[in-house]
């Protein structure tokens, strides 16, 4: 039986107390590998989710409206990332093309808060509290990114060689992309006592084996020694490699120059077989040298479809550093004191960097520490020059009202327009629509009707946010029993109450067909509510062509089971005597129990139970 399915039924067991049931888990996932060993320190948020569901409501007030409704939709939410992330599990699972987050660095000088305090050098779970932080939050990353995606994360020395092994764990060893080294300082610092440090590094790690990157535009310096000698037809040209990358005897063969000279093959042999050989030749692609003892093999400047990014990025003036990104909040902000400002913005050069990298002009981009906002502005700027409909989420908690007076307000000066202090007036990137939402907990966990009920009342902007559908559409009735949103290319309806149901199919069957929805498939999502997960079929079968249907709050439940942190078995955990943090690497042979993060606990915290039809009514 595979150990997952084994782990399962060991936390399911009716037998067990919870308090046994944790102790037989700990000892299930002591097994030898090679990784990383902490305790995991529970976090405040995770109470919440143990109690209560996690629902995202809009602030209307904040709404930032692009005139044309095409343009690309931004969302900005605040409140606890981990809060946020498991609600983008179910909004955006496998729908993400880039991530890329700045999370605290643990430096020790109050940059990382766990659960409302400050963790500083002398707190002997340091590590341990970072990595179940990082580990939780990392590992609903992985399920938003889709097959084709990418992360980046930006870290410094206190954590990155634990960051590391931890995504190693995470996404795959043969998933790791590169550790970019960014020149961070634009000057070293000659007061440091022993080295000055100028650069931070990026983890770059993609969900599957095989991600590539997009190439860089060539310049001119790039391009400098390519040159056309011999007035080649196919333009400048530079001698490439000849030799084959590795010994093989089939390519050692002789070839005979102009003049008859036979020019001997490299010690690993030519780079091709005689035959493609001969037709290079015969093509001008290969040359001899003037004396007809080399052979030269052309690379044309005309191929070179672009530069392989290098994992060292030194050119500040390319990529940006930290005062730069600093100066760019203070030119946004002079109205506010620089010691209001977010301490460690990351400049727009680099994120424009990263993003250019990643992914293609119509990318959905996820930012989860988003502090001052930068992976916005930058994704803003980058539509603007190069014409792109990317798409950005930013998720950051109110701290001293960071996401208020500065990840918002930030971005909606680059919306709007805004004057820097020195009078110069700056155009707003007005194509882009921004929508702001708060993390709320207002639904208890218990699957009660009526707590069921209120799930799928709550769930209104979730909903709207997941089908990218928010211009509410006339003719729902107006006891609210079901509502209708729509885009160009999609419609939403919400049946709030099951005895609106064929109400609902019929007002669905008068609804046109949005303008640009796509041909021969269902373009209206129906989210009706229902006790189980019977979604109506029979009563939707007229417009069944349209629509496609979805049973709330089951679906939700089921996008949620296995994420939420389960009750009673972590509080028992907790209370579990445990050896001291070791947050280091072991060897293949030391025992290394399982972080025990909570949202990686497959199990199911009652025994299921269902209706009259056979439908699961309680998860």
């Amino acid at each position: 039986m595979p150990n997952d399915d084994l782990r399962a039924r060991l936390l399911a067991h009716s037998d067990f107390s919870d308090a046994d049931r944790a102790a037989l888990v700990q000892l299930f996932d002591q097994q030898r590998r090679y990784g990383l060993v902490w305790e995991d320190k529970p976090e405040a948020v995770e109470e919440t989710l143990r109690q209560f569901l996690p629902v995202l409501e809009e602030v209307p007030a904040r709404l930032l409206a692009a005139p044309d409704q095409n343009a690309p939709q931004h969302t900005l939410i605040e409140g606890d990332n981990l809060h946020a992330l498991t609600v983008l599990s179910y909004t955006h699972a496998a729908q993400i093309d880039v991530i890329y987050i700045d999370p605290p660095y643990n430096t020790g000088k109050q940059d990382f808060m766990y659960n409302d305090r400050f963790v500083d050098r002398e707190d002997g779970y340091r590590h341990s509290k970072w990595l179940s932080f990082m580990a939780k939050r990392l590992k609903l990353a992985k399920t938003l990114l889709k097959e084709s995606g990418v992360i980046f994360i930006s870290i410094d020395d206190n954590e990155q060689a634990q960051l590391k092994l931890l995504c190693d764990e995470v996404f795959g060893e043969e998933n790791f992309v590169a550790n970019v080294i960014w020149r961070s300082a634009d000057s070293s610092n000659n007061d440091s006592k022993q080295f000055s440090t100028d650069h931070n590094h990026t983890h770059v790690y993609s969900k599957s084996v095989g991600w590539q990157p997009n190439r860089l535009d060539r310049t001119e310096d790039n391009n400098a020694h390519y040159k056309n000698p011999d007035n080649d037809p196919n333009g400048p040209w530079f001698s490439g490699n000849v030799s084959s990358p590795n010994p093989r005897k089939n390519l050692q063969y002789l070839i005979q120059a102009p003049n008859g000279f036979q020019v001997e093959p490299p010690a690993n042999g030519w780079r091709w077989s005689k035959e493609r050989m001969d037709e290079m030749i015969e093509r001008g692609e290969v040359v001899f040298s003037k004396d007809n003892t080399r052979v030269i093999k052309k690379t044309y400047l005309k191929d070179q479809k672009g530069l392989a990014p290098s994992s060292i990025w030194w050119d500040i003036e390319e990529t940006g550093h930290n005062r730069n990104a600093k100066y760019e909040l203070i030119k946004l902000f002079p109205d506010m004191k620089t010691s209001e400002l977010f301490s460690t913005p990351k400049p727009v050069k680099l994120m424009n960097k990263i993003l250019k990298l990643a992914a293609g002009p119509d990318a959905t981009v996820l930012d989860f520490f988003a502090g001052s906002g930068t992976t916005l502005h930058a994704t803003m700027a980058l539509n603007a020059e190069d014409g792109g409909t990317r798409r950005c989420i930013l998720v950051t908690n109110n701290e001293n009202n960071i996401c208020e007076q500065v990840t918002y307000e930030r971005n909606r000066r680059v919306i709007q327009g805004y004057t820097t202090p020195k009078g110069v007036a700056v155009s707003g990137l007005a194509n882009n629509s921004l929508r702001y939402y708060r993390c709320v907990a207002p639904v208890p966990r218990t699957p009660t009707l009526r707590h069921k009920r209120e799930l799928v009342r709550r769930a209104t902007d979730l909903l709207c946010l997941k089908e990218n559908c928010y211009q509410p559409l006339p003719g729902t009735p107006d006891d609210g029993s079901f509502r209708a949103f729509g885009s160009d290319s999609a419609t939403t309806v919400i049946v709030y109450d099951d005895l609106a149901v064929e109400a609902a199919a019929a007002f669905v069957a008068t609804l046109p067909v949005p303008a640009h929805a796509p041909a021969d498939q269902p373009w209206c999502a129906v989210y009706v509510f229902a006790p189980g997960s019977y979604a109506y079929q029979e009563e939707f079968a007229p417009v069944a062509a349209r629509v496609r249907l979805s049973a709330l709050p089951e679906a939700l439940y089921r996008a949620w089971q296995h994420l939420l942190p389960q009750e009673g078995i972590m509080r028992s955990i907790e209370e579990t005597p445990s050896e001291p943090q070791a947050a280091a690497p072991v060897a293949a042979s030391a025992p290394a129990p399982r972080p025990t993060a909570p949202v990686a606990v497959a199990a199911a915290e009652a025994t299921p139970k269902t209706d009259k039809r056979g439908n699961l009514t309680l998860f």
